[in-house]
C-alpha cells in the first residue's frame, strides 16, 4: 500500500460508522478489507470529456488503483498509458460487445492487449435486443463466448462476460438464461464479470450463484441500488445492497476484482470519492 491509500484509507476508517447500518453489522465480525478498488470510466465519463488528465489525477488522490476502460484520452494511446503508470493506476479491463468480437475478435484482443488489460469483457453477450430470449438462443450465446473465450485464452488475456437483469427472466421453456450461460461456457475459458446491481434488479439473489457456480466470478462491478420503487442507481454505500454480506463470500465465488460503477451519477468525481471510501472502509 503507498502512501496516498493509507491515507485514503485512514480517513476513510474513521467514516466507516457513519456510511452504513450493514457496516456497523459486519465491523466486529471479521477483519478483511478491499486490497485494491477499481472504478470504470463510464463513472466519471463527463469529467474525464472535460479534463482527463485532471480527472485521473483525482482518482489516484481518491485511492482508486484499478481502471476499467474503452478506448485511451488524450494524443496517443502511449501518452495515456505514461499517465496511468505516473498515476500507479493499473488498466484491468475493457471491452465490447458479442457481435463485434465474433466478427473481428482477435483486433479486440490485441486492442486490450496493446493496453495492458487483463480481461476482454463481453458487455452485451446476446445478438438481439435480448427481450425475449430462449434456452436455444441462450446456448448458442454460450457457444459464441466459448469460442472467443478460446482465442483470448491462447493470445494471453483473460475472457469475461457480464450480465444485466434480462438474464434472470425466465425463457419459455422455463430455463434461467443466467444458469444457462454458466453451465455451458467452460470455467477455464469463460469468466464472469458480475454486476450486483443488474442481478438483484432482475431479482437473482448473487451468493446464491456464487454457491452453485464457485469460482466462476472473477470480476465485480460494485453498483448500489435505490431504495424507491423504481430501484435505480446509487452511488455505492448510499443505496440498499448490503456489499458485506456478499464480499464475505468473495472467495467462494473466485472474486478478484472490485471495480465502482454508476452509470449517471449527478456529481460525477463526488460519488466516485464516497463510493472509494465506503468500499476502502468496509470490512467483512
Amino acid at each position: 500500500m503507498n502512501r496516498r491509500q493509507f491515507l485514503n484509507r485512514s480517513i476513510a476508517g474513521t467514516l466507516a460508522a457513519t456510511l452504513s447500518p450493514h457496516l456497523m453489522m459486519c465491523s466486529t465480525a471479521n477483519n478483511r478489507q478491499l486490497d485494491e478498488i477499481g472504478i470504470i470510466t463510464n463513472t466519471i465519463q463527463k469529467p474525464l470529456e472535460q479534463n482527463y488528465e485532471k480527472t485521473l489525477e483525482q482518482i489516484a488522490e481518491i485511492g482508486y488503483d484499478l481502471l476499467e476502460f474503452g478506448g485511451h484520452y488524450g494524443p496517443s494511446k502511449q501518452s495515456f498509458m505514461e499517465l496511468l503508470k505516473s498515476l500507479n493506476i493499473k488498466p484491468i479491463a475493457g471491452g465490447t460487445s458479442m457481435d463485434p468480437l465474433l466478427k473481428e475478435p482477435e483486433k479486440h484482443i490485441e486492442e486490450q492487449l496493446s493496453m495492458n488489460k487483463k480481461y476482454l469483457v463481453c458487455y452485451w453477450p446476446w445478438l438481439s435486443s435480448a427481450e425475449n430470449l430462449t434456452t436455444d438462443e441462450c446456448k448458442k450465446a454460450a457457444e459464441n463466448l466459448n469460442k472467443v473465450g478460446e482465442k483470448c485464452n491462447k493470445a494471453g488475456i483473460r475472457f469475461a462476460f457480464h450480465n444485466h437483469d434480462m438474464e434472470f427472466k425466465a425463457t419459455p421453456e422455463g430455463d434461467v438464461p443466467f444458469d444457462i450461460l454458466l453451465q455451458n461456457t467452460e470455467p477455464d475459458l469463460v469468466t464472469t464479470q458480475i454486476d450486483l446491481y443488474w442481478i438483484k434488479k432482475g431479482g437473482g439473489d448473487p451468493i446464491a450463484y456464487f454457491n452453485k457456480y464457485p469460482g466462476r466470478f472473477e470480476l465485480c462491478h460494485v453498483k448500489d441500488m435505490d431504495d424507491t420503487p423504481k430501484r435505480d442507481f446509487a452511488c455505492v454505500g448510499s443505496g440498499i445492497i448490503d456489499f458485506p454480506k456478499i464480499f464475505a463470500q468473495s472467495e467462494k465465488a473466485g472474486i478478484k476484482h472490485y471495480i465502482v460503477e454508476h452509470d449517471d451519477p449527478k456529481n460525477p468525481m463526488q460519488c466516485a470519492r464516497t463510493s472509494y471510501n465506503h468500499l476502502s472502509a468496509l470490512r467483512f
